[in-house]
């Protein structure tokens, strides 16, 4: 086994123990909501979901592959909109909660353990790969990308939603507030720079990508502190200007939650 294996393997092992134990504070029994991530509050938040509906477009029929199953709400409402869905994740104990939500929902969706840096599907298998932040979690993104583009028909698409680095406000939480909230994270993730998004568009040739959350990315202190009213009347208002501001291309890579999409040409 050569250096840069056994490196993948520790970095594997983090990983899967650290959804491991995630797995084991989920409510389980949550019943499913219409939503593809986390329950929204925040407005920038709510018009990121909204786009990435708006991008992923009709799914009826289509065969979807989703990176990172995480609790399941991705793949089990893409299964009800009608997709044939396979969903993977490295995390045995994710994979087994999702099976028991979907057999609790009576809905169809392919859950299996697996390493998307490693997919181990045949060429062009799927018309759409999806991940919803997931792929910082990933050592090799490159690789990755490689897979995914090899397991795509003709004509298909990566859709992801990611974090990206330097988001000012964020790093300072992640500096000043990660004592209170590093359970949310593994050790191991790294938010995208913007050399991973030039890879993403050098691996595809092509590339469409919008940008969420600049100065209302600081409004989620607020939000985390129990400030509700305050909350809502300053992520309205950063909202808003995040939005013009986005016209400034110099801003974007500053900006904290961005979705790309490439297809296969």
């Amino acid at each position: 086994m050569d250096n840069k294996t056994l490196e993948h393997d520790k970095f594997l092992e983090i990983e899967k123990e650290f959804h491991d134990n995630y797995a084991n504070k989920l409510d389980w029994d949550e019943p499913l909501k219409e939503r593809l991530s986390y329950d929204i509050a925040s407005l920038s938040l709510i018009n990121l979901d909204k786009r990435f509906i708006e991008m992923l477009g009709s799914i009826k029929g289509k065969k979807v592959l989703d990176i990172g199953s995480g609790f399941g709400n991705a793949a089990l409402n893409l299964a009800q909109l009608g997709a044939s869905v396979t969903s993977i994740d490295i995390s045995p104990n994710l994979i087994k909660g999702c099976k028991y939500r979907a057999e609790k929902n009576n809905l169809d969706v392919d859950f299996q353990v697996m390493d998307a840096q490693n997919l181990k599907f045949e060429d062009e298998a799927f018309d759409i790969i999806l991940g919803y932040r997931t792929i910082h979690h990933l050592q090799d993104i490159n690789t990755f990308l490689l897979g995914s583009k090899r397991c795509l028909k003709k004509g298909g698409f990566v859709l992801f939603v990611e974090p990206q680095r330097y988001n000012p406000f964020v790093e300072f939480g992640r500096v000043f507030i990660k004592n209170s909230y590093e359970d949310d994270r593994t050790p191991t993730e790294h938010p995208l720079v913007p050399s991973d998004i030039k890879l993403m568009k050098k691996t595809f040739g092509n590339m469409e990508k919008d940008e969420y959350l600049f100065l209302s990315s600081a409004c989620q202190f607020f939000s985390m502190k129990g400030y509700t009213k305050l909350f809502k009347v300053t992520d309205r208002f950063f909202t808003h200007v995040d939005r013009a501001l986005w016209y400034l291309p110099f801003l974007r890579p500053l900006y904290w939650q961005v979705i790309v999409k490439c297809y296969k040409q």
